[in-house]
């Protein structure tokens, strides 16, 4: 991307800040704009991860007990102790999210299905956003604690709910290449939501 020519074009609009082509400015500029850098000169709580050593195991700790957690609570709400494709089916699950149930409807039973691909607060969708928060907290924030704190700035908002659902439910399709991005952006932006996703080419270029 030519910055300077986008320049040229920014100046005619009075609501444009900044052009940015670079990742880490781009990022920067964000918790610039939403004082998470004003946030961070204050203390971390004693529950934060507070060095990369730390991080690292708490990493492989938490991500070992939420994912067999979160696989039992699978292969219980989809009756799949007898089945011999369950793992596949569950990493499928982790990896793409609920939509990928469709793939493997011969192995479930109707209702069961019906239930988990379309109940809005079932068993699944819960186990499955319980697992992607956790992705967004511990893989993607470990090493960056001002990620963690802007999660916790927006936890409490609508959007947050909408976000954690969307992923839980196409799980890595809009993450691409830069998971940090995507989600700080869903999160500011109430407009990118389910119909922006699907009509358009928002997150291609990410």
């Amino acid at each position: 991307m030519n910055k300077e020519i986008n320049e040229q074009w920014a100046n005619r609009f009075a609501k444009v800040k900044a052009v940015v082509v670079k990742l880490d400015e781009l990022i920067a500029r964000i918790m610039i704009d939403h004082n998470i850098q004003k946030t961070m000169e204050g203390p971390l709580p004693t529950s934060s991860i507070t060095t990369a050593v730390n991080a690292g195991q708490l990493d492989n700790v938490v991500n070992d007990e939420v994912l067999e957690l979160v696989k039992k609570e699978i292969i219980r709400t989809l009756d799949l102790e007898e089945y011999k494709i369950k793992d596949t089916i569950i990493n499928d699950l982790l990896e793409n999210g609920r939509q990928s149930l469709s793939k493997y409807e011969k192995y479930i039973l109707p209702d069961i299905y019906e239930a988990s691909i379309n109940e809005i607060h079932g068993n699944l969708i819960k186990s499955l956003k319980k697992y992607f928060e956790q992705q967004w907290e511990v893989k993607y924030g470990s090493s960056n604690q001002w990620f963690i704190l802007f999660l916790k700035e927006y936890k409490d908002g609508v959007n947050y709910d909408s976000v954690l659902k969307r992923t839980a439910e196409y799980g890595n399709k809009y993450l691409k290449d830069c998971p940090i991005l995507s989600i700080v952006l869903q999160l500011l932006f109430e407009g990118i939501d389910d119909t922006c996703m699907d009509e358009t080419n928002v997150f291609n270029d990410l």
